[in-house]
């Protein structure tokens, strides 16, 4: 398989790329995404759109490959829960999680950059909290596990140990539904031996 164009940091996805064998190199874009947070969209259009922005802006770089884009936010109570900007909104994020259901969506995008076209879709996971005390979240922040997670958590850490049950892909949950990866990427014919191939050109 020919390598595909990642348009993010995360090393969630990373690693799921990683451990599917899917070979993969990292171009990103910088992107305000806050400037998204004011449309009134449904979430699950909001989390499409944003990964169609970030595919759409690492595909100017590149005459010819596949461009990934992916956006994952938790929504609980009418609220999107994106990466918390200090410890204090990570705690604010795990006491309102604490005992409740919350969902988690993640919008994907592949692009071709070689005729423009691209597939979008999304994902929805239903996660349930155990409740927490004041010291498991304390402990938690702590450790520092929180930065950089939607939701103030990683479900493939020690927040594992917060779920009681989850309704959905494991791997959305994470950053990177491979469900809907695996179907956007065989349009292009990307996993059959005698498909279609895109080597990486830049511009």
């Amino acid at each position: 398989m020919d390598r595909i164009i990642l348009a993010s940091t995360s090393p969630r996805r990373r690693q799921i790329l990683d451990q599917l064998r899917i070979p993969f190199l990292v171009f990103t874009e910088e992107m305000d995404e806050n400037r998204f947070s004011s449309q009134r969209r449904r979430i699950r259009s909001l989390v499409m759109l944003i990964s169609r922005n970030k595919a759409q802006a690492a595909a100017t770089h590149f005459s010819n490959g596949l461009v990934l884009g992916a956006d994952t936010v938790v929504f609980f109570n009418r609220k999107v829960l994106g990466q918390p900007g200090s410890a204090d909104d990570a705690r604010k994020y795990l006491r309102m999680l604490s005992g409740n259901t919350h969902q988690v969506f993640s919008g994907i995008t592949i692009l071709n950059t070689a005729d423009g076209i691209l597939y979008s879709s999304f994902s929805c996971t239903s996660v349930r909290f155990r409740r927490l005390s004041e010291k498991q979240i304390s402990s938690y922040i702590e450790r520092g596990e929180w930065s950089g997670k939607a939701g103030g958590y990683a479900i493939q850490g020690e927040a594992a140990l917060f779920v009681e049950g989850i309704i959905g892909s494991f791997y959305n949950v994470m950053g990177l539904p491979v469900e809907e990866l695996y179907r956007l990427l065989s349009k292009y014919d990307y996993f059959s031996s005698d498909g279609k191939y895109f080597p990486i050109r830049r511009v």
